[in-house]
C-alpha cells in the first residue's frame, strides 16, 4: 500500500493526537516532515503513530511524539516496533508526549514519569 494510502487512513488518529499535542503543527505539517524523512510513520491496523530522533549533547533519544487509535495495538506492537528501531538508531531512551493516560497505561513497560510540561497562552 502506497504512503499516501496509509496516510489518510490513519490521518484521523493522527489529527486526534495533534489535538492533544498542542496544536503545533498540522497534519499537512506532519506529513511533510515524515516525507522528508525528519519523522517516522507507523501505520498499524487500527493504530498509527509519528516518533521523531531528538540528539541531545549527551543523549539520542526516540520521540513517540504522536499516536492514535486502538491503545493495544499502540502498546503491543507499534511501540514495540518503533523501541527497536530507535536502538537500531543508538536511541538511549524512548520518550512519549502524551496525556496522564500513557503513565498508567505503560507503567508495567518500564516508562516513568520524568517531568510534566504545562502551557499558557500568551496571546489569547
Amino acid at each position: 500500500m502506497s504512503f499516501d494510502t496509509e496516510w489518510a487512513r490513519c490521518a484521523p488518529w493522527i489529527g486526534a493526537a495533534l489535538e492533544h499535542a498542542g496544536r503545533t503543527h498540522s497534519l499537512a505539517d506532519v506529513k511533510a516532515m515524515v516525507e522528508a524523512r525528519e519523522c517516522r510513520f507507523w501505520a498499524g491496523r487500527e493504530a498509527a503513530m509519528v516518533t521523531e530522533i531528538i540528539e541531545h549533547p549527551q543523549s539520542t533519544d526516540l520521540m513517540l511524539w504522536l499516536a492514535g487509535g486502538d491503545l493495544d495495538e499502540l502498546k503491543n506492537e507499534l511501540r514495540p516496533m518503533a523501541e527497536a528501531w530507535g536502538r537500531e538508531h543508538d536511541c538511549k531512551r524512548s520518550l512519549i508526549v502524551g496525556r496522564d493516560g500513557w503513565v498508567r497505561a505503560l507503567r508495567d513497560e518500564g516508562y516513568s514519569p520524568l517531568a510534566r510540561l504545562v502551557m499558557k497562552e500568551l496571546n489569547g
